[in-house]
């Protein structure tokens, strides 16, 4: 995602809070742009993009360490000559104030800010937002997807509507295997999301294939399929007995099976999410 520095690499290995560090040089340049970005699932935190300096990374991860304690750590930062004088600040504040939020995702640039999350206690997160905004210039672009669940009654009837609503983007496979399209797993991030921020709740994974080859193989491979995406999501910290995985070969196809096109759209997953009792 990022470009890798001309000339310096800084990287910094993490693994349950421990850290790593290698020395920073004295002076350094670099041509990207500023970039951070930080998002937080079941106890892991991810962290990437741009540190100025020695100093600026130190008080990265005294936050971090300070707000994350418990978490599993990711975190590759790279040094960055040249960024806005806010920056520092900016930084180390959005990582405190995500650590209000449930399952947040941010990405911060020069010029924008996006965060992504689910709250179940608003005055805190909007005082860290107030905290935010401060360090931010006011010509930065903010678009801020907060979606509030304060009480348990509350947090029912939101995961309701998202049921209602939810619909996962595809889960594509390639041909004749269980092999899993590398788009598919920006669409597997929203699953664990939800059943992250629902877990009264069963996830049904449907497979389903193409029309390719006999129908009792169709049907095999489409439950081979679920499988591997519900042992994708038990990875990901969703408990087994949540999941479902079920085939439906090529019974319900959304497109022409005559077309390379229509196969390829054929060979898919659907994702359900039904409440059940705690």
């Amino acid at each position: 995602m990022l470009l890798l520095l001309a000339g310096i690499v800084w990287s910094l290995p993490m693994d349950r809070g421990r850290t790593r560090n290698e020395p920073l040089p004295a002076t350094y340049s670099a041509a990207d742009p500023a970039e951070f970005e930080i998002s937080s699932f079941r106890g892991a935190l991810t962290i990437s993009g741009h540190a100025r300096s020695r100093d600026h990374e130190a008080r990265i991860m005294d936050a971090v360490h300070e707000f994350y304690p418990a978490h599993v750590l990711d975190v590759d930062l790279h040094p960055l000559g040249v960024a806005p004088a806010w920056w520092d600040d900016a930084t180390v504040e959005l990582v405190e104030a995500l650590a209000t939020m449930t399952s947040p995702q941010a990405h911060l640039t020069e010029n924008a800010l996006r965060i992504e999350a689910l709250v179940t206690d608003q005055p805190a997160v909007e005082r860290q937002l107030q905290a935010l905004r401060r360090e931010l210039p006011s010509s930065a672009d903010t678009d801020f997807r907060i979606t509030p669940v304060a009480t348990q009654t509350r947090a029912s009837t939101f995961c309701e509507r998202q049921f209602a609503t939810f619909q996962a983007g595809p889960v594509a496979f390639e041909e004749s295997g269980t092999r899993m399209r590398t788009s598919a797993y920006p669409v597997l991030d929203d699953v664990v999301a939800l059943a992250d921020a629902c877990r009264g709740a069963t996830i049904t994974i449907t497979g389903h294939s193409d029309s390719t080859g006999n129908e009792d193989s169709n049907l095999h491979l489409s439950a081979a399929r679920a499988r591997v995406v519900a042992d994708i999501l038990h990875s990901r910290g969703i408990a087994r007995n949540r999941l479902i995985a079920v085939g439906a070969g090529s019974l319900l196809p959304i497109a022409d099976n005559a077309t390379r096109y229509g196969r390829s759209l054929n060979r898919r997953i659907e994702i359900r999410f039904t409440a059940t009792s705690d």
